[in-house]
């Protein structure tokens, strides 16, 4: 006795499920290899807003070293939970160094990380900050991704940025805080004071 003959309709219902499968899965890789191409333009865009000088970006082994040595654990004890990720050299035209770029997170945001990029020129002036991830409360923390709050830390060289959660901040180095918002914009000030450390010890210090 021969054995069941299988339905021609359950046959091409099962060709129809692995062709379908195999459509999906290569739409996965297409979108998740274009969501990894949008996430790294976006980092891209980050890095020459911060680091204006600079026409491309390259790695730096030693430094690179000295940032898995970190084993990406809390940096410091003086910055609550900030974290240093990575650091990209800025080079001009002439393949000079025109920067640093530091990326730096909190992990003490209202609304969980806060990513940005940390522009420091080679004498320790900061060139400016960029978000990468900003998750904080619309309306009062993602205030601190506006140029108002932003801008403060612009062309400022200092050891240490000190937060004025109340506002009267009037000297470089002095940062006002967003009203409302203590939280997140001691979690940026705190990042990037890490990234400010970094620079100054592993990066300047290491030189």
């Amino acid at each position: 006795m021969g054995g069941k003959k299988i339905p021609a309709a359950a046959i091409a219902l099962c060709v129809i499920t692995l062709i379908a499968g195999v459509a999906l899965s290569g739409v996965y890789k297409l979108t998740e290899g274009r969501i990894a191409e949008q996430k790294l333009a976006e980092k891209a865009a980050s890095y020459q807003e911060v680091c204006p000088d600079a026409v491309e970006f390259a790695y730096d082994d030693a430094i690179t070293a000295k940032v898995d040595a970190l084993n990406g654990e809390v940096y410091g004890t003086d910055f609550g939970k900030a974290y240093i990720n990575e650091v990209i050299v800025g080079k001009d035209a002439s393949g000079n160094v025109a920067g640093y770029v530091i990326s730096a997170a909190s992990g003490d945001g209202m609304d969980g990380n806060i990513t940005m990029s940390v522009g420091i020129a080679s004498d320790g002036t900061v060139t400016g900050i960029s978000f990468t991830v900003l998750n904080e409360t619309a309306g009062l923390g993602s205030l601190v991704g506006e140029d108002a709050f932003k801008s403060q830390f612009d062309g400022v060289k200092t050891d240490k940025f000190t937060l004025f959660k109340s506002g009267g901040a009037s000297a470089p180095g002095e940062i006002n805080g967003v009203s409302g918002a203590t939280i997140s914009s001691s979690a940026v000030v705190n990042a990037v004071n890490a990234a400010v450390d970094f620079f100054e010890n592993d990066i300047q210090g290491g030189n």
